[in-house]
């Protein structure tokens, strides 16, 4: 298992992880990857199947985590956390210094990674996201990756 650049020929192995799912669509993440001055993304593969992906945008020195997603039955063994280690040490090697990132309110389990990773909550957006039982709001979360991978 490790992590791979995703690219065009990645859709259909990144599918399955997009299926039934909440967030930004499938097709969305993949037209951003065709800017890959602006985009980076990468996923974890296990034989032939994905079962993690992290997708960021970024501009100079600020990065943005847009989508992170584990495959379910891979949840819960440090996936994420990994990936992500990953992926914010490649953000720093290009020169990265800050990403940034919006979670629900009521994600705990997420969260709790990018507290452990070092996130620190830096603003909210009330009523940002709608759910069924009308709105909640985003928090939003940054880090300095750059004291993180160079202290």
């Amino acid at each position: 298992m490790g992590a791979q650049p995703i690219q065009a020929v990645t859709r259909g192995q990144l599918r399955p992880l997009y299926e039934a799912a909440a967030g930004p669509s499938l097709k969305f993440l993949m037209d951003l990857i065709a800017r890959p001055n602006t985009c980076k993304a990468w996923y974890w593969e296990n034989g032939a199947e994905a079962v993690a992906c992290a997708w960021f945008t970024h501009v100079g020195e600020e990065g943005e985590l847009i989508d992170i997603r584990v495959a379910e039955n891979k949840r819960r063994m440090g996936l994420a956390a990994s990936l992500l280690n990953f992926t914010l040490g490649e953000l720093a090697s290009i020169g990265v210094t800050v990403c940034r990132l919006e979670v629900r309110q009521s994600n705990f389990a997420a969260r709790g990674l990018y507290e452990g990773l070092g996130f620190e909550t830096v603003g909210q957006r009330p009523n940002y996201y709608r759910v069924q039982e009308g709105r909640e709001d985003a928090i939003l979360m940054a880090a300095n990756i750059k004291a993180m991978f160079n202290p």
